[in-house]
């Protein structure tokens, strides 16, 4: 007898199935590797491998945040690195204007990240690829506010003076402190993915990704996961850039164009769509790869567009779907 496929909206209301067990303890193994690689490594190698870490944590960070958006629930942005510019300006303005501790300051962001998210998910009434414009479109206008706002963001000059991280009477006065507290918070967040991913929530955002008519046919309130989907998205993401003005110790409109938006898209896709690891492993392909071909600085973009359509093309399922499929075809051994 032929298996009867699994229906993706049937497994968003079902309970546990017994495959699930098994997914959920690789992706916990999947997790513990790359997460030690990605503390030992710049630690063991230091200086510059330690302000490459802490670019690739905050950008790992926003991956996962696409990642929940687009390769869980499917919902397209094209301007994600609006909430990354949210997050940093909310945590800066607020330890700058207002004397707030990072950890006050951090969850500004990510509260104000949620809600301009939340705004942007009302969005979601428009169909097909009026949505994913209207996302671009997002993005545009939150970075002409931050370059126009003069009197708030500074405009184009941008705000310098950052202050070090600190709480409780601890500073991050060394880069090794910085990019401890980042991999903390990438960490957590990327540990919380997992359980929601394997939850009653996670499965939902699955079954409106894998076919959003399906998942309707059998109760599930798509709208409803759709804008949870979006906001908790542009949320972690604002969390991510609440470490971007501690990394660069100055923030400008700049840092937030539809070029970042796109950058982070491509994390995800090299990395693999609907990977949590995917996110993280983009991400740190794409920060890093870049930094040692500075000869063809002139050449990224095509550079860009060169990997993603060889990655497409050979790897499908991206990075970590490519890894799955090597690590299942060493598992199953030769055939008798």
């Amino acid at each position: 007898m032929s298996a009867v496929p699994e229906n993706p909206a049937l497994v968003a209301q079902s309970p546990a199935l017994p495959g699930r067990h098994g997914r959920v303890h690789r992706d916990w193994i999947v997790f513990t590797v790359l997460m030690a690689t990605a503390w030992l490594l710049p630690i063991w190698l230091g200086g510059f491998a330690l302000y490459l870490g802490c670019i690739v944590a905050f950008h790992a960070i926003a991956a996962l945040g696409l990642q929940v958006m687009v390769g869980l629930a499917g919902q397209l942005s094209l301007g994600h690195a609006a909430f990354l510019g949210i997050g940093a300006y909310t945590t800066v303005l607020l330890e700058k204007n207002l004397g707030l501790s990072f950890p006050a300051a951090g969850v500004g962001a990510v509260l104000a990240s949620a809600l301009a998210g939340l705004l942007m998910a009302q969005l979601v009434r428009l169909s097909g690829i009026y949505f994913k414009i209207a996302t671009f479109g997002f993005g545009i206008i939150v970075h002409q506010i931050i370059s126009n706002w003069v009197s708030l963001t500074g405009g184009t000059a941008g705000i310098k003076g950052v202050p070090p991280i600190g709480f409780l009477g601890w500073t991050a006065s060394s880069r090794l402190d910085l990019f401890v507290t980042e991999m903390v918070v990438l960490t957590v967040v990327y540990a919380l993915l997992i359980r929601l991913t394997h939850g009653r929530i996670g499965r939902a955002f699955r079954a409106i990704g894998q076919n959003e008519v399906a998942a309707r046919s059998v109760g599930v309130p798509t709208h409803r996961y759709q804008i949870v989907a979006i906001t908790l998205g542009c949320a972690i993401a604002g969390l991510g850039g609440a470490f971007v003005p501690h990394v660069f110790r100055f923030v400008s409109p700049e840092t937030f164009t539809w070029h970042e938006s796109l950058l982070i898209l491509i994390m995800i896709t090299v990395g693999g769509l609907g990977s949590l690891a995917g996110a993280v492993i983009g991400a740190a392909l794409l920060v890093v790869l870049p930094e040692y071909l500075r000869d063809f600085a002139q050449y990224k973009m095509l550079a860009y567009g060169v990997f993603l359509i060889l990655a497409l093309v050979f790897m499908p399922r991206g990075i970590a779907g490519a890894a799955s499929n090597l690590a299942g075809r060493f598992g199953r051994g030769p055939r008798a």
